[in-house]
């Protein structure tokens, strides 16, 4: 006759197992505490520091180490319109106790963070009163939270512009601009859909002829209308110029100093260097026949100014030729002398208390020479003239048939010099080694 198990005893002794267990296990765990104190989970890293198993006080000890060696090596700065406002990182406090005590009875790791908010006050102060009443105090202190936190040793950089409430082109202004006035029959629309709305980014080169296809046709005089106009809003605005190359003959619609020649299929560029902290956008516009070309975006600190020194005016030579067609006692102007210029461009920031002046570019354009036609025997009377270049003409007949023959190599021998037309359709004395 089988036995039944009791039931009852099994139950008991299985109690009485459990309760042992647990009572070795939470005594330990008691003589753990008073012999060590707590002690942080294991895995438990804050602000880059491992604080797994370590005590209140030897976590409280390697944080404040590291608080203390970010202070004393980092820098906190905030961009405004050009300048660099510093924050004193002894204005954020480091609650490392608060923190440590929050890791060993939660899960939460965040170092606890308090920021002197009189600062921002005083930051703002700095600002015009456009971005002042809608820039966010309260996420600016949050964000500068969030990220010192961290406890990284590189530098933190802010743009107040970043931390606008509304929408941020409402504050967008104009920091340089030029208007240029459009030749007759010289149409700027293509122009315009080019390159109006383009961006350049913070530290970011802008490119002219970035935007061109190279299959492309263009009416060149608008493109270079643009290109000097956005020359000059750059050069007024206060960027780099990087590269850039000018006519040789100055257009009637600029001014010298301020023209910029551009030429897709000779890799004659116009490029611009954005210095700012902030991107900006080009705005171009034709209206009454001028084409105004702006620089919009934050405003900077700086008030620039182009100046236009050192200008020099350079007198024409004349260049006599001889005809056996011109009477004696006269003489055929063939070509009226233009004078040739040089100019320095400087730019001055009158923001700075001492206006240094900044070379920007140092322009020439050369003489277009005076042509004279006179009848032969007349060098002898001309040859003290230090402005003047004889050319011997071929005599020609009433008919229009050379009077003299002579070798091409003994009249080049005789004339190192030699008369060009230009691409502007002006005569021109050209070395013979240059001639096309």
């Amino acid at each position: 006759m089988k036995q039944i198990p009791n039931l009852k005893l099994i139950s008991l002794v299985v109690a009485v197992g459990m309760s042992m267990f647990l009572f070795t296990m939470g005594s330990s765990a008691a003589i753990q505490y008073v012999t060590t104190g707590e002690r942080l989970p294991e895995n438990t890293v804050i602000a880059s520091v491992n604080v797994s198993k370590k005590s209140k006080e030897e976590a409280v000890q390697l944080l404040d180490e590291k608080v203390q060696h970010w202070k004393d090596n980092q820098s906190i700065i905030v961009k405004l319109d050009g300048k660099e406002l510093a924050v004193d990182p002894g204005l954020l406090q480091f609650n490392v106790v608060e923190t440590v005590e929050q890791a060993i009875q939660t899960t939460n790791r965040d170092l606890q963070i308090t920021i002197d908010e009189s600062y921002v006050s005083d930051m703002k102060s700095h600002m015009n009163d456009s971005l002042a009443s809608e820039f966010s105090q309260e996420q600016f202190i949050e964000t500068v939270k969030r990220d010192a936190a961290q406890l990284d040793d590189s530098r933190l950089e802010y743009l107040a512009y970043d931390f606008v409430k509304g929408d941020t082109a409402s504050l967008y202004e104009s920091i340089g601009e030029q208007t240029l006035a459009v030749p007759q029959e010289t149409s700027m629309d293509r122009a315009v859909k080019l390159f109006g709305g383009k961006e350049l980014e913070d530290g970011a080169v802008f490119s002219f002829n970035h935007w061109l296809n190279n299959d492309g046709v263009y009416d060149e005089v608008s493109l270079d209308v643009l290109a000097s106009a956005i020359y000059g809003a750059s050069v007024n605005a206060g960027m780099i110029i990087q590269e850039r190359h000018i006519s040789h003959r100055l257009p009637e619609y600029a001014e010298p100093g301020m023209e910029a020649n551009v030429d897709l299929n000779q890799d004659q560029d116009l490029k611009v260097y954005n210095p700012f902290s902030g991107d900006y956008q080009l705005s171009v516009s034709v209206e009454a026949g001028n084409v105004e070309v702006q620089w919009m975006g934050y405003p900077t600190a700086s008030d620039y100014h182009v100046q236009v020194l050192e200008r020099e005016e350079i007198s024409p030579k004349t260049i006599i030729q001889y005809s056996s067609l011109v009477q004696r006692g006269t003489f055929n102007l063939l070509q009226e002398g233009e004078n040739g210029e040089l100019v320095s461009v400087y730019r001055v920031d009158r923001s700075l208390s001492e206006e240094v002046k900044e070379f920007i570019s140092e322009d020439y354009y050369p003489p277009v020479a005076r042509v004279e036609e006179h009848p032969p025997g007349m060098e002898e009377g001309l040859g003290d003239d230090p402005d003047s270049v004889k050319e011997e003409s071929s005599s020609h007949s009433k008919n229009g048939k050379k009077d003299t023959d002579k070798d091409d190599s003994e009249r080049d021998a005789k004339n190192p010099e030699s008369l060009q037309k230009n691409e502007d359709g002006i005569w021109e004395v050209v070395p013979k080694d240059e001639s096309k």
